[in-house]
Parts: structure tokens; sequence; C-alpha cells
């Protein structure tokens, strides 16, 4: 992981962001792509009567907002001596994000807080199912990430799952413990929790597995559970493991995980 694209905009999880991207920057000595947008559309005002309206004083006090915080970025950066460099604009975030994801080994965005849900940050999980390139979503004000930390795998054996893993094993590599967690289905996957652990054998990546029992429990909570019996500093997962239809209309694993983790995700689709 040589190239990691940062989302830089000033919002509830901008420190944590940053913190996760030079523990990263200083354990694969990468090079940091700061990414700074304003969303077009924010500033703009429609009367009943379908005419438009540029706010320009409220476009000029955003300027300057992300201006103060790409300084004080900056300057955290430059303090830690971190290779970097910005990229600034007025577009879509999403859109500027899988536009620069294609050449990046990694893409650190946050977790959603909730009166944020509809705001500008892209949001994690579909930047996973857009792009080959894995995202970091941090938990802001969670558990703090670290790259030489516990890891935690959320293994059901599907493709996802698979992709995730194998896109992670630098970062699990890294890891100073790895657990994989396998919540028992009724119709399995042809890709076991061993067949994950004899994988990452390979690499000289050490991981104990951990059976967990059908229940009633929402999965989400069972992983998240899980998580803290392993003090894990993120979770390794697919994104979307069934189809995104159905996570929409019934709810499902991503879509809870990446709208209210107390843990990163490393996810991958």
């Amino acid at each position: 992981m040589r190239s990691i694209l940062l989302y830089a905009n000033e919002d509830s999880g901008t420190i944590d962001r940053v913190e996760a991207a030079l523990n990263l920057a200083g354990a694969f000595n990468a090079h940091l792509h700061c990414l700074q947008m304003i969303t077009p559309d924010t500033f703009v005002a429609m009367d009943p009567f379908g005419g438009v309206y540029p706010m320009f004083d409220l476009l000029e006090d955003m300027r300057e907002r992300e201006a103060k915080n790409k300084q004080e970025i900056d300057a955290k950066l430059q303090r830690a001596d971190a290779p970097r460099t910005w990229i600034t604009g007025t577009r879509y975030p999403r859109s500027s994000a899988l536009d620069r994801m294609a050449l990046v080994d990694l893409t650190i965005v946050s977790i959603p807080q909730k009166d944020e849900l509809g705001d500008r940050p892209p949001p994690p999980a579909r930047l996973a199912t857009q792009s080959n390139t894995p995202v970091l979503a941090i938990a802001p004000g969670g558990t703090r990430f670290d790259a030489h930390g516990n890891a935690m795998v959320a293994w059901n054996g599907s493709a996802e799952a698979a992709r995730a893993l194998c896109a992670a094993v630098p970062l699990l590599s890294r890891a100073e413990n790895v657990t994989i967690v396998h919540i028992e289905e009724a119709k399995p996957h042809a890709l076991s929790p061993t067949d994950a652990a004899e994988y990452l054998g390979y690499y000289e990546i050490r991981s104990d597995i951990r059976e967990v029992a059908r229940s009633d429990r929402i999965t989400s909570d069972v992983l998240a559970e899980a998580a803290a019996l392993a003090d894990a500093s993120y979770i390794v997962m697919g994104a979307y493991g069934h189809a995104r239809l159905q996570e929409r209309i019934f709810g499902g694993v991503t879509q809870a995980l990446s709208t209210n983790s107390n843990v990163s995700l490393f996810m991958a689709h």
C-alpha cells in the first residue's frame, strides 16, 4: 500500500481519518493524496417561480473554512514528514473519489454520523462496490485504528469476503493478531474459514478461527460484539455479500456496519 487516497474535507471524522492516514503512511511508507472538494449545488437556491440564485457569501465562507482546514491538516502531515499531494476543486466528492481510486491502493473515508448521512461525505459501502480499490472507513470517536493492532475478519465464505481478505493481506501482515469470525449459516458457502486461514498462511499470517452459532440476534450486532472480544482495531469484510436491492429493502450487515460501527471497516467488493 504505497498510494493512499484520503478524503480531507472538514467534518466530524476528519481528525480520526488524518490520524489513520498517518498511521498507514508510517507503516507502509505511503504517499497520501488528500482530496478536498466542495459540492457545487450546496450553494444554489431556488425561488417558487423556478429562479436559480447562487449563494456567493456561503460559497466564499465554505472556501475559507476548507482553506483553513487544509492548512491545519497539511501542517500536521508536514510535522510527520508524510509525502502528500493535494487534490482540490468544486465537484461532488463521491465522483471525484471514484475517479481517483483507480490508481491508488486504498481509500480512507469515514463511517458517516447520523446527522451526516445525507451530506457530502462519500458513502464508504458505495465506494467499495463501485471501485476495485478497497475502502477503509474510519469510525469517528470509536476504537482507534492501528495498522499494527488486532484485526478481525468477518467471514461468510462469499466471493466478496474472499476479495476483501485478499486485498487486506498487506495490512493483515502487520496485525498483532488476526481473528477469523464465522457465523454458521443454514446454506454455507463453498469457502470455509479454514480455507481463509490457509490462504493467510501462505503469507505467513497466523490466524485464529472463531465459530459463532446462528441465533436470532442481528448479524451486525454479533460481529460488533466479536470485534470487541477480539479487541479489534478494524474489521475486514466484503461489501454487500447479498444482493444490494435485498439489503436496501430488508437491511443487511453492510448497511448496518457501514453506518453504525464503532470499529473501522476495511471493505472490498
